[in-house]
This record gives C-alpha cells, sequence and structure tokens, in this order.
C-alpha cells in the first residue's frame, strides 16, 4: 500500500485522489476549500482543510517519507510554484504537479517536479493507475479497447511455463513477449513450453478498462 498526498481538489484533483484510494492507496486530500472537503471525505483516507501556501500547515499533515505528492491545482501558479517549494524543503522526494501551460510546466520541472502533467478526468484515472501499479512499467494504447502493457513478472511465475500459468484463460491477458532485464534479450511470441525467468518483464495485452483491476493473485 503506497500512501498519496494530493493538494488542491479542483476535477483533476478530486478525480487522481479517489481513483487512488479506490486503487488501494492511503490517500490524504487536502484543500482550503471546506465544501470540497465535505464532498471528498469519504472517498479518501483522511480530509483536511488547509492552505499549502503555509509550510507550517503541510509539516503538520506530512513528511519526506510520503511516497508521492500530486499538486493538483494549476490555475493559481504562484500557489502551485510555493507549494512545490515548500514540499522540496520539507524533503519529499516525488512530486506530480500539474501545469497550467507550457511555462509553468517549465518553472515546475526547474524546481525539481519528477512529472508534469496536463490532464483531466480521464489522464487523472491512467495517472493512478501507474502510480498505484508499481509492476506497471509502461502503458501504451492499441485501440479503443485494448491496450499493450509491460508489467514485471510476479515471483511465483518464475521458472513456470506460458502452458502451466493458463494466463489466458486465469487473467484474460495474452502474453506477446517475455524480456530476459538480466540478459537483455526479449522473446516476441513465446511458445506454451517457454518458462518465465527471474528479474523478466511480460509483454501484454489486455482490456484497457481492466488494467486498474488486474492482479496475478489466485
Amino acid at each position: 500500500m503506497k500512501q498519496f498526498v494530493v493538494i488542491g481538489l479542483g476535477r483533476f484533483g478530486y478525480h487522481i485522489a479517489t481513483s487512488l484510494y479506490k486503487l488501494g492507496n492511503q490517500v490524504l486530500a487536502i484543500d482550503i476549500n471546506k465544501n470540497v472537503i465535505e464532498k471528498i471525505k469519504d472517498s479518501v483516507t483522511d480530509a483536511v482543510i488547509a492552505d499549502a501556501r503555509d509550510i507550517n500547515t503541510l509539516s503538520e499533515f506530512l513528511d519526506k517519507d510520503i511516497d508521492t505528492v500530486i499538486v493538483a491545482s494549476a490555475l493559481d501558479i504562484e500557489m502551485s510554484v510555493l507549494t512545490v517549494l515548500y514540499l522540496k524543503d520539507i524533503g519529499v522526494k516525488h512530486i506530480v504537479a500539474k501545469a497550467k501551460n507550457e511555462d509553468h510546466g517549465k518553472i515546475l520541472k526547474s524546481l525539481g517536479v519528477q512529472e508534469i502533467i496536463f490532464p483531466e478526468k480521464d489522464s487523472a484515472a491512467r495517472l493512478a493507475e501507474n502510480l498505484s501499479m508499481s509492476s506497471l512499467i509502461a502503458h501504451i494504447p492499441l485501440a479503443p479497447e485494448y491496450s499493450m502493457i509491460e508489467i514485471a513478472s510476479p515471483e511465483k511465475f518464475f521458472g513456470k511455463t506460458l502452458n502451466e500459468l493458463d494466463l489466458r484463460k486465469k487473467y484474460g491477458v495474452n502474453v506477446i513477449g517475455i524480456k530476459d532485464v538480466l540478459l537483455d534479450q526479449i522473446n516476441i511470441n513465446p511458445l506454451p513450453s517457454d518458462a518465465i525467468p527471474a528479474d523478466s518483464v511480460l509483454l501484454l495485452v489486455c482490456k484497457t478498462d481492466e488494467i486498474e483491476t488486474l492482479t496475478f493473485e489466485d
């Protein structure tokens, strides 16, 4: 379970916070608007009314051990920049920030923000999926209904053949490639008798709307 803080609960912030929570993460939502906090409080782990422009206030609710902080408000560029500066002072290692425009994005990048985004609801759900699913390496849409993803092979797959795993029947995914990370080799269109090596990556095709719920648990 990862810990996230979402600062600013406009349309994007609201959706990223609730999407991360639905994916099983701990989510703290922060906004200065009492009405917004009341609306979201039952859809996240915790929600507080706070002004992110006050470093003392921010320090009360988060520290350097938080996995990721998402600065989701971009309309007020000054607030966005100040919030990022304070997060860096607190020691937050991974910051994701929404930018109002390209110039705003350049400023945020110069401050050390790791990921700059220009999203609304749809991209918010995709971002939540990538942040939450630590084994998900890449997601490439192929068509409206299907995507190709790269995912780290679960340890319980090591040494087992595709025939033994029967991933298509059990999980509804098709394996189109197996990459051995240590040997830097890729097996395209693997045979049912091919085994999954340790430290490998699986290239899968699956339904796009099933990515965020995809799990290889028995």
